[in-house]
């Protein structure tokens, strides 16, 4: 079966999400692909364009980036690991990956919770207009190198080479590197074998 005659099928028996994803579209997207997995079983479709002014409609086994999605993902595993005692939340990260020379008073709660005060990778915007950039996520720069791929050290590198925003739990900032570095990560086999199967049930 091919992933048109899957969607077309599909389509068939949900067109209420059909119906969504185009309205979706017709608020000013270019394009949306949709998978659901529920009780009624699988779903997947699209509506709209792959790209601004072409005709192709998005695949529906198109792959994107997630994003921030992910950290959603990293904190489960982290609770998880919290759960079975391989981890505390306020354990000093410090101790557990001593070779980023982290401030020791971070905890692993406070980068859970954006209260470590720790350089956000993409740039941080102060209350003031200063601006200290990062690297490029938007604009032409981006565009030009959406391909790159960054290891996660070389940006918790980055981000430990520039001033902390405040000092470890004194405030509240949104940073992406807070979910880059903590010794969760280093427990794959978690994933593996906790997270996956729930997910996949």
């Amino acid at each position: 079966m091919t992933n048109d005659s899957v969607s077309a099928t599909s389509q068939a028996e949900r067109p209420e999400l059909q119906k969504i994803i185009q309205e979706i579209v017709d608020s000013g997207f270019v394009g949306v692909q949709l998978r659901v997995n529920d009780e009624r079983g699988q779903w997947v479709g699209s509506a709209g364009a792959c790209e601004l002014g072409g005709l192709a409609e998005p695949p529906t086994n198109g792959r994107f980036r997630v994003g921030s999605v992910t950290k959603t993902f990293t904190a489960a595993l982290a609770l998880h690991l919290v759960a079975d005692g391989t981890i505390g939340l306020d354990d000093l990260v410090a101790d557990h990956l001593p070779e980023f020379g982290l401030d020791r008073r971070i905890t692993v709660r406070m980068l859970l919770q954006h209260t470590s005060g720790v350089f956000n990778f993409t740039g941080e915007y102060y209350e003031d207009g200063t601006v200290v950039p990062g690297i490029a996520w938007s604009g032409k720069e981006w565009v030009e190198n959406r391909f790159r791929t960054y290891q996660p050290e070389e940006l918790v590198r980055l981000a430990l080479s520039k001033p902390a925003r405040f000092e470890p739990g004194a405030d509240w900032s949104y940073s992406n590197t807070n979910y880059l570095y903590p010794p969760y990560h280093a427990r794959s086999d978690l994933v593996k074998h906790k997270i996956k199967p729930q997910l996949t049930a």
